[in-house]
């Protein structure tokens, strides 16, 4: 596998639990300026650290987006300063990661966001996690596609969304969109995610810097 050369991520911030979008570390931890600070600090004379591992990793921009570029909340009283916001937010993304917010948290230029994006013609991969999965189906954007979303809420999802065919999973995939489910299983997607588009080497070496990797798979064990 060889990793892309580059990678813009837009991660939708405003409002949620902070666990949903913590795999974003993993994926900002495969980025070249990451890895040339750990080539850098911990010199090595192996050779599949240091240059060669320097060249599989790419150029990662995120986008922290929010409302306005006022500083604005997430759980457990976080304080951030967006980058940018949905308006204003490039829509040539690689990525979109969407946390879980609160059901009454739907900023219109939100939904206008992930409409454009998903519209706009590119294979941008929409990544959902916990009711970040609610926030997606109320953008109408998953109709006629398998998603899931927090287990707890499948049943009222189901409700709400019928065009939507929720699945009882950890997470799943339908084309360029994956869902997952709570916390927890938003990280394993993630890392099932990166396993599949960049070099087992880079992927290899951040796991196990980061002591993620549980592989428990999509589906859940009861």
């Amino acid at each position: 596998m060889t990793s892309p050369k580059s990678l813009q991520i837009g991660v939708m911030l405003e409002a949620v639990q902070l666990s949903d979008v913590i795999g974003i570390d993993i994926l900002g931890s495969l980025s070249k300026t990451y890895i040339q600070s750990v080539v850098s600090s911990f010199p090595t004379d192996d050779s599949t650290i240091g240059p060669a591992l320097l060249d599989l990793a790419p150029e990662i921009t995120i986008h922290f987006i929010s409302s306005t570029l006022e500083a604005a909340h997430a759980t457990p009283g976080l304080r951030f300063l967006p980058t940018t916001t949905y308006a204003s937010c490039p829509l040539d993304l690689d990525l979109v990661l969407i946390g879980g917010p609160l059901p009454d948290h739907r900023p219109p230029a939100s939904i206008q966001f992930l409409k454009d994006v998903v519209s706009k013609g590119k294979d941008t991969t929409i990544m959902s996690v916990c009711t970040g999965g609610m926030w997606l189906a109320d953008s109408g954007v998953l109709q006629g596609r398998k998603a899931t979303a927090q287990r707890e809420v499948l049943g009222l999802l189901k409700v709400q969304h019928p065009e939507v065919e929720w699945l009882d999973q950890r997470w799943v995939v339908d084309g360029n969109f994956w869902t997952a489910g709570g916390a927890g299983c938003g990280v394993d997607m993630i890392i099932a995610y990166i396993k599949e588009r960049f070099d087992a080497r880079l992927v290899g070496l951040v796991l196990q810097a980061l002591q993620f990797g549980t592989d428990q798979g999509q589906l859940y064990k009861d």
